[in-house]
């Protein structure tokens, strides 16, 4: 969808002044809005809407297909390719809806806003002996914003993505419906808005499966020198018949060595460059009750790890917010308003070994920048039903990403490598996790990505968004050129 933004901008100044004590346009707010994650593309919206309850998503949604103004929902803004931006037009800041209703222990859900931050709700239901099945490495997100990318985590091994695991949804629709739609209500709906990037609907409202969890955590740091025998070992770990493991979490550590001569192929740069021998660690979960001690040698029997490197003891939410030491690093290094162009991919599992070898191979460790990493997470496929989640066929998966903080004098250079190593992880028959660095242009790359879901994914958005109002910009439908 290409519009002339303005062309509306006098619409938008009306709404947003007839609305002044929701909606806004002053230039500190359109500012905070005006890129996102990623910080490598800069949209600037013509206004800001932060509803206040269901009612007022629905008269903006209205508004905006009566005079044809585009709409991108958002809340922190974690994408990386301005999915979550808008040139001109509103965006729906859905942060301001933000209630926790309760936890329903007979169903093992807590009803929440989509604008409830995933921190806070981990706050509320812990204390109250429970926690959600998935969580994203950061907490700083939002219920609706990782249900309608995937939400990927160290328990997706076991229990999927934060998108299968919700049992009822609110959306409005582009057309301003309020719909409720779950697995056996409106399930046409609840299929395509999980893992629909703000497509079809806007979710307002959702109750999100949680489960008991014991108040201690005790994490294993296992340390693998060969990717093979990584692979292996998680195979077991992800074995559904096993459940004493709680949680999966693994790196690709690059080790910098020493400066070689580099060819052909996804280098940054040519000639002589520096070069990393690659390790492998791996991080491993039990819980367990105040007075209880795990048996640490059964619990880790039979894994073929290089190095135990040893464990580490956590109450639940220190475990929870395990990263933010991390993020502190970022702050200190100012790599935290540095560009994120995060390349994530999911590789089949017989050809991952090779592909993840040759890229490691190619990729400096110096280009990840301080506080970058190299992300890899086995993956359980068959513990997902979110039909719009793409990836290769086959029981397990394996995930790959690049995810650096790059200052902007290389961004051009770090950005053509990303492509050229999305690019060969696609033609290894991969799929790329839809949130980070995308360059998908045409209808033909879309329907690529889809496969045979593309029709669905067509049909869903002239069904539920027929006047294309919805996150215009970022997939490219047939008609639009």
């Amino acid at each position: 969808m290409t519009v002339d933004s303005s062309s509306f901008a006098s619409a938008i100044r009306a709404f947003a002044e007839q609305n002044a004590d929701w909606v806004f346009f002053d230039d500190a707010t359109l500012e905070e809005h005006a890129t996102d994650w990623g910080r490598w593309k800069f949209e600037t919206p013509g206004a800001v809407a932060r509803p206040r309850g269901t009612e007022d998503v629905v008269a903006l949604v209205n508004y905006c297909r009566e005079q044809g103004i585009p709409l991108t929902p958002r809340a922190h803004g974690h994408s990386q390719s301005g999915q979550s931006t808008s040139d001109g037009g509103f965006v729906l800041d859905i942060r301001s809806m933000n209630e926790i209703r309760g936890i329903d222990e007979a169903t093992g859900t807590v009803d929440c806003d989509g604008g409830v931050v995933w921190r806070v709700l981990c706050d509320y239901t812990v204390p109250r002996g429970y926690v959600p099945r998935v969580l994203t490495n950061n907490l700083a997100v939002c219920v609706a914003g990782t249900i309608s990318v995937a939400g990927i985590g160290a328990a997706s091994f076991r229990y999927g993505l934060q998108a299968d695991n919700v049992t009822e949804l609110e959306v409005v629709t582009g057309e301003g419906e309020v719909i409720v739609c779950s697995r056996e209500q409106n399930r046409d709906l609840f299929d395509v808005v999980r893992c629909g990037y703000g497509q079809f609907g806007i979710i307002t409202r959702a109750k999100v499966m949680v489960r008991p969890c014991k108040p201690k955590v005790r994490m294993y740091h296992l340390l693998y020198d060969d990717l093979g025998v990584f692979m292996k070992d998680a195979e077991r770990i992800m074995d559904p018949e096993d459940d004493k493991y709680h949680t999966l979490e693994s790196r690709s550590a690059p080790c910098p060595i020493f400066t070689k001569r580099i060819g052909e192929g996804i280098e940054l740069a040519k000639g002589m460059q520096m070069y990393a021998y690659w390790l492998y660690p791996l991080f491993l979960t039990v819980e367990y009750d105040e007075g209880e001690d795990p048996n640490d040698a059964e619990f880790i029997d039979g894994l073929n790890y290089y190095q135990n490197l040893g464990v580490v003891e956590y109450t639940q939410l220190e475990f929870l917010n395990r990263l933010e030491p991390v993020f502190e690093l970022w702050h200190r290094a100012n790599a935290w308003d540095m560009a994120h162009p995060w390349m994530e991919v999911i590789m089949p599992w017989d050809v991952a070994q090779s592909y993840i070898e040759f890229a490691q191979e190619n990729l400096p460790p110096q280009a990840l920048g301080a506080g970058g990493h190299v992300l890899l997470w086995p993956a359980c496929t068959v513990s997902s039903d979110s039909p719009l989640f793409m990836h290769p066929e086959g029981k397990f998966n394996m995930g790959w990403g690049i995810l650096p903080a790059v200052p902007q004098k290389f961004l051009d250079q770090a950005l053509n490598s990303l492509d050229m190593a999305s690019e060969m992880a696609i033609g290894y028959g991969g799929k790329r996790y839809l949130s980070g660095y995308i360059t998908f242009d045409t209808p033909e790359k879309w329907a690529a990505h889809f496969g045979d879901k593309w029709d669905l994914v067509c049909e869903a958005k002239k069904r539920w968004d027929p006047s294309g109002i919805l996150a215009p910009g970022f997939i490219q439908y047939p008609w639009e050129n």
